[in-house]
């Protein structure tokens, strides 16, 4: 028995138990060899599926994927050097949509950084601007484990970095020699619970009162049944675009992009109520920025950002529980503003007639127009199946979804709108497939972004057959041709659109996953496992954009 080994890891392996008591389930880990005792430690725990991804970046979007799909904290692990590095990206979207991941980089000791020894950078605070805290774990700091997991899980959920230096030897001559501790951690975790001081809420009354236009407005969020149940019983316009998952609200108004972008002043809030994180429509930003309500109060705890130059109030609070409590208290407060003035004058009318004129003008221009992206992507949204899961690319694929918008309710849109990165798509798309098997997901993505992240294909594990990836190809990335900087570049615009003649057939052959082509709407077939590519012209694609801005 390799009895130093094993005494040289002992901390490691109670590392793992640790993560279970936290609610750990899955843990994503790439191979290396400094990393072993934590892939041995996983792989042979019982209680915690092992996903072993060989790419870093694609394997930090994977465990995204599957903690934003669960809900609970997925452990990240890695060997030591540039590996490290690679989870960063990932590592930055979990911090701007409080994803609690759990990274435990392996590391050399610490004597060894900056004398020319192989796989050894400075790790210690590697992403310490994108996590809640960083921590060295080592046989000298295990308490930092537990500070570390409840962190993660505290408040606004988040990403914590634990670095851990390994020394030789680190391989046990059998895996018979790995065993973990029976010890029961004494943690005690409760929810925190804030309540609202009745100053504030004398003071909401008041804001009420005074305010004929009241507007909600979501940002990137969860799915949130509760929330949506709450929204619709307070009779006041609720503005949420794609990411927002507020498609499930009763007469949401779901195109700000389209809606507000030539709007007067007659459509600004003089109340706005924001919760959420960020906002895709530009053009929604521009018009509250030229139109400041005269109140703005932003609910939710964590981040707050002030996209729209207006906040005067934050309430830390969960908003299902503001929310609950503003319908108990206020709800004919909200709607009296309704029985003031005639039905048709409203400021929920107003918003309302504006949305079924911006969608009868899109499906106007749409049937005229030559075969599109936005055409297609209709089609595709159109045929999602009930309690699916729809993903979304970056660039152009979540604003051509936003265009088109979301009807059925019970469907779930996922993106990455923390740092709208066009890496990890693919990856965190397959995250998510793998941790809800029972869903049918569908991963909508650009070209571009799709051959970026290929390797979000490359598992050490079972692909998942319950996702349907598709492709939008424009031969490039088109987005630049819409933008007034770039397509005024002359000779210079293809260093922004970065044409190209690939397709994804052989790479679906690679991978072993079915694979159609289509170039027109008779050709988008319903949901299918594997990859459909769909051909469009960047041209008309331009035109066709132009046209739905121009005239909606």
């Amino acid at each position: 028995m390799n009895f130093v080994a094993l005494q040289n890891t002992r901390h490691i392996y109670d590392l793992i138990g640790l993560c279970a008591e936290f609610g750990v389930e899955k843990a994503v880990v790439c191979p290396g060899s400094r990393c072993a005792p934590l892939l041995i430690g996983f792989g042979k725990y019982p209680k915690i599926e092992t996903i072993s991804v060989t790419d870093e970046r694609t394997a930090g979007f994977v465990t995204l994927g599957l903690a934003q799909q669960s809900d609970k904290p997925v452990v990240l692990v890695c060997t030591s050097g540039t590996a490290a590095q690679n989870f960063a990206p990932a590592v930055t979207e979990a911090f701007y949509q409080n994803v609690p991941l759990i990274v435990l980089t392996a590391d050399r000791p610490p004597e060894w950084i900056d004398q020319w020894d192989g796989q050894t950078i400075h790790q210690r605070n590697l992403y310490v601007d994108h996590v809640k805290d960083n921590f060295i774990y080592d046989e000298e700091n295990v308490d930092v484990a537990e500070k570390a997991f409840e962190l993660a899980l505290d408040g606004t959920k988040g990403p914590v970095h634990l670095n851990i230096p390994i020394r030789e030897p680190f391989y046990p001559d059998s895996i018979d020699e790995v065993n973990f501790t029976t010890e029961i951690w004494s943690t005690r975790r409760k929810n925190k619970i804030n309540k609202i001081d009745k100053s504030v809420w004398d003071e909401f009354e008041l804001v009420l009162k005074s305010s004929e236009k009241v507007m909600v407005l979501g940002g990137q969020m969860e799915p949130n049944q509760e929330l949506v149940n709450v929204l619709n019983q307070l009779g006041i316009p609720v503005v949420g675009d794609v990411i927002s998952n507020l498609h499930r609200v009763d007469g949401v108004i779901k195109s700000p992009d389209l809606l507000f972008k030539n709007a007067d002043n007659s459509l600004s809030p003089d109340l706005l109520i924001t919760f959420g994180r960020s906002v895709i429509s530009k053009n929604l930003k521009l018009f509250l920025r030229a139109n400041k309500p005269k109140v703005h109060w932003h609910i939710g705890l964590g981040m707050v950002g002030d996209p729209f130059q207006s906040l005067t109030k934050i309430i830390e609070i969960e908003p299902v529980e503001f929310l609950k409590e503003w319908v108990n208290k206020f709800a004919a407060v909200s709607q009296s503003a309704l029985t003031d003035r005639e039905k048709d004058d409203s400021y929920f009318n107003l918003l309302s007639k504006a949305q079924i004129e911006v969608d009868e003008n899109l499906i106007s221009i749409l049937r005229s127009a030559k075969f599109n992206y936005f055409s297609a992507v209709q089609k595709v949204i159109a045929q999602l199946l009930e309690n699916s899961v729809l993903h979304l690319g970056n660039s152009m694929p979540v604003r051509i979804a936003n265009f088109i918008g979301v009807n059925e309710q019970t469907v779930d849109v996922w993106c990455n709108r923390g740092t709208s990165g066009i890496d990890g798509v693919v990856s965190s798309a397959v995250g998510h497939a793998l941790g809800e098997p029972d869903k049918k997901h569908t991963l909508i993505v650009g070209d571009l972004s799709f051959f970026y992240d290929r390797n979000g294909l490359w598992l050490n594990h079972t692909f998942p057959s319950n996702l349907q990836i598709i492709i939008l190809n424009d031969s490039g990335g088109g987005i630049f041709n819409m933008i007034p900087g770039p397509s005024n570049q002359n000779g210079l615009t293809d260093l922004f659109t970065t044409p190209h003649e690939r397709t994804a057939e052989l790479t679906a052959k690679e991978f072993g996953l079915a694979y159609t082509s289509a170039a027109s709407l008779e050709a988008i077939h319903e949901w299918e496992a594997g990859i459909l590519e769909i051909f469009t012209d960047m041209k008309t694609n331009t035109e066709t954009f132009k046209r739905i801005t121009k005239k909606i």
